[in-house]
């Protein structure tokens, strides 16, 4: 079974990456996007690492371009083959990696980006450049590696990215997505992992789970409320749905956030329910995997405030001049 494996990898802001990945799906969350950027580009072999090594099946990708056409990127910063369209880009594209350039025209089609098949490539923005390059990415049937900037946040739907994840999971890749949304991240599944101070590692078998726990609830927001909360009373899972605040909202208690939010996104996308929003009501687990990302300065100076307040200084330390 081939593996991705950094050992103590450092590029730029990312100081240290010691991980060892097999098959599966992984989620990389982050406060600072730099580390990520710089996490994907060393995965796909877009650079070499500063210190330490980044190898995948035992060879160096940033040396390897045999083992390149076999990663599938979407980088932060991406660019598109030169060509006069967008269709003939991707064709070019298709060709650089083994596959058929007749296929170009489809795997936009497929993405739902066929609107730009015929536009010229340097009228493209940075947001228009990043949707078809992870059309491309998602397209690569034979990748060993889809390691994936932000996959939420371009033009495609986040079902049909969702979907093709599954697909490449299902089908033995190893999946890794990196995000500065813990939304995001909860949608995109699998294991969590957190650069805190520009430091990651983890090892074979290290899966953290979401909340677990019969208090669990998530809301979720999509656009028939009343469809899923009669999906979910005949669900196995035995979860439990109440109207939320608004009309479209529900809070749904499970057993554990992770299973509830699988559960979810499956019935929807089976039933055909649009999701606009998924958040945790409840956080545990993951609001400490947050934390270590960065994600924590709120919470650490509203906890601050408190026991300011309730001290014997309190009154001191509200003055002008005061010591906090």
């Amino acid at each position: 079974m081939k593996s991705l494996t950094f050992q103590w990898a450092a590029l730029g802001k990312l100081r240290s990456a010691d991980l060892e990945l097999t098959a599966g799906r992984y989620v990389v969350l982050s406060s600072e996007s730099e580390p990520l950027r710089e996490l994907i580009a060393l995965a796909t072999g877009q650079e070499p690492p500063r210190l330490g090594r980044v190898q995948l099946g035992g060879a160096a990708p940033h040396a390897a371009p045999e083992l390149r056409a076999k990663i599938a990127a979407l980088l932060a910063d991406e660019t598109l083959p030169p060509a006069r369209t967008c269709v003939q880009s991707v064709a070019q594209a298709l060709a650089a990696r083994g596959a058929s350039g007749g296929d170009a025209a489809r795997v936009l089609a497929e993405a739902g980006l066929s609107a730009w098949a015929d536009t010229p490539t340097l009228a493209l923005g940075d947001r228009e450049t990043r949707s078809i390059a992870l059309a491309l990415a998602l397209a690569h049937e034979r990748a060993e590696l889809v390691a994936l900037h932000e996959p939420l946040a371009t033009s495609l739907s986040k079902q049909y990215v969702l979907e093709a994840l599954d697909r490449h999971t299902a089908r033995g890749a190893i999946v890794l997505a990196v995000t500065t949304s813990t939304a995001d991240a909860m949608l995109l599944g699998g294991s969590w992992l957190c650069v805190e101070l520009g430091r990651i590692r983890a090892t074979v078998g290290v899966t953290p789970r979401l909340g677990i726990g019969p208090w669990q609830q998530v809301l979720i927001e999509v656009s028939d409320a009343q469809s899923l909360a009669q999906l979910l009373h005949a669900s196995a899972l035995g979860l439990s749905a109440e109207v939320g605040s608004e009309p479209r909202q529900l809070k749904v208690t499970g057993p554990a956030l992770d299973v509830t939010v699988r559960e979810l996104i499956g019935l929807c996308r089976a039933h055909g329910i649009e999701v606009h929003r998924v958040s945790a009501t409840v956080p545990p687990v993951e609001a400490l995997l947050a934390a270590r990302a960065g994600f924590a300065r709120g919470a650490y100076e509203a906890a601050r405030a408190a026991a300011a307040g309730s001290s014997a200084n309190s009154h001191y330390l509200s003055q002008p001049g005061g010591y906090t």
